[in-house]
């Protein structure tokens, strides 16, 4: 099945379109008039700045993976909203087979879904749960993001056992409210201003952060010491005895963090803990689920599975905001507390997921996220003969560019002139890295980015770093 681009080029003069160099004047204006209005993450930010935001970039209209600024340049889009646009911007057939879902049942837009059954939740969870290996034994908590689905996840662990602690694995990034926020050890200052709220029942352990391992150069040469030495070794025998920790909580693929997956080996150490002394395995699969990996879902690959799993971005298929809990059955079973999301598992968001899993298996997009993974890789991997590319990585459409002198000298300033002149070339990408290897831009393109745009946003990328 061919996919269609409806983006059009937006303006139809090709792609990318740079009518004056970006960042124009208009989008400046239009977010320093923001910054009297709205706040966000973005805190601490003088309202006569123009920055404040991760690009200086104001969005007139967006389409599949381009996007149109207000002062008329077009961008091709390698950062998919964070993976909330894994189907394209306003993918119009996504749009209106939801619209065609909420009508079949009865029930538009939202609906205290808490608080009354839906034939709608139904089958749209029986569906979702189909395309999970051994589906029929979860069930789903839906939510609106992907911090609520974790925080779901922690309390459904801290409840089922009767325990108060977790380890959590750093380089994750599990959200910004409190419990998530409490097991994140990702960067500093995620965490900084908020440590006096904090839990101080959560113990931290070495992810899964190869690149930046400290026994290993490489993936493959992986000898276990970050599970034996530092989990074993140090945080359930000096800090926490493992029976009292009611939850491990781990990204198997380190996405923000990092972008890379983590060894096999490693998670089955963490699953064989948790059978051992019976603690819940978290994975959070927030950004690399939904198909990203190349798989459906990040475990897959490995074929170990979490006792719970947490997804969201591209969940309710770009229509509204979704996220999910998927919980073992025997678990929710004997869950004594309560927990409740007011929108969570909304008629619209549960449409748009029918409608978005509809539409990848139609158009075989788990074939074609592989297929333009192995373009991308094949052509990220010659880039590190260049100076400064120090490693790419990554599986799917999940991909980093990494720029050091080496492994213990990242290149962070580097890093953002290279991002800012990809920028001004009409490129968008999405910065990452942990701690102080904040050296990384991520390829995270959308499924539906039509082949030659994704050519050309390489070949833009190539000429950029080679210079």
């Amino acid at each position: 099945m061919s996919l269609n681009d409806w983006s059009q080029d937006l303006q139809g003069n090709g792609v990318p379109f740079t009518n004056t160099q970006p960042p124009g004047p208009y989008s400046l204006d239009m977010i320093k008039e923001a910054k009297k209005y709205v706040t966000s993450y973005w805190t601490g930010k003088k309202k006569d700045s123009d920055d404040g935001w991760d690009l200086p970039l104001t969005v007139k209209r967006a389409a599949n993976s381009l996007i149109e600024d207000v002062d008329g340049n077009v961008y091709i889009d390698l950062n998919a909203g964070i993976s909330t646009a894994n189907f394209g911007y306003n993918n119009p057939k996504i749009w209106i087979r939801a619209q065609e879902i909420m009508n079949e049942y009865g029930v538009l837009g939202i609906f205290p879904s808490n608080d009354y059954n839906l034939p709608l939740m139904i089958d749209s969870s029986q569906k979702l749960l189909s395309t999970v290996p051994k589906g029929p034994n979860y069930r789903v908590h839906y939510a609106c993001d992907g911090t609520e689905a974790n925080e779901a996840a922690l309390k459904t662990a801290v409840s089922y056992t009767g325990r108060s602690c977790v380890v959590s694995f750093m380089g994750g990034f599990y959200g910004r409210t409190m419990g998530s926020l409490s097991c994140m050890a990702q960067k500093s200052r995620d965490a900084d201003t908020f440590r006096p709220l904090r839990s101080s029942n959560v113990y931290f352990a070495e992810g899964a952060n190869c690149p930046n391992c400290m026994f290993c150069d490489q993936p493959e040469d992986c000898n276990g010491y970050c599970i034996e030495k530092l989990l074993k070794d140090r945080v359930l025998t000096h800090q926490v005895s493992p029976e009292e920790v009611a939850a491990f909580i781990m990204e198997p693929y380190t996405t923000g963090g990092l972008m890379n997956p983590a060894p096999e080996e490693f998670l089955k150490s963490a699953r064989e803990i948790c059978n051992d002394y019976g603690i819940v395995l978290i994975f959070d699969e927030v950004q690399s689920g939904m198909g990203r990996s190349g798989k459906m879902w990040v475990h897959e690959h490995h074929g170990i599975e979490p006792d719970i799993f947490t997804s969201a971005k591209s969940l309710g298929g770009g229509v509204s905001p979704l996220s999910a809990a998927f919980i073992r059955d025997e678990i929710m079973e004997e869950v004594p507390a309560y927990h409740g999301s007011t929108y969570g598992g909304a008629p619209i968001s549960l449409a748009g997921n029918m409608a978005a899993l509809e539409y990848m298996e139609k158009h075989r997009l788990l074939d074609r996220v592989m297929d333009l993974g192995n373009v991308i890789g094949k052509r990220a991997s010659e880039w590190e003969d260049y100076h400064n590319v120090w490693q790419t990585r990554g599986w799917g459409l999940l991909r980093a560019v990494d720029f050091r002198q080496n492994k213990n000298k990242p290149m962070v300033e580097y890093k953002s002139q290279i991002q800012g002149e990809l920028f001004k070339q009409g490129i968008i990408t999405m910065s990452g890295g942990q701690g102080r290897y904040m050296s990384m831009l991520r390829l995270i393109p959308s499924f539906t980015i039509p082949d030659e745009q994704l050519e050309i946003a390489l070949e833009i990328f190539e000429k950029v770093i080679r210079k």
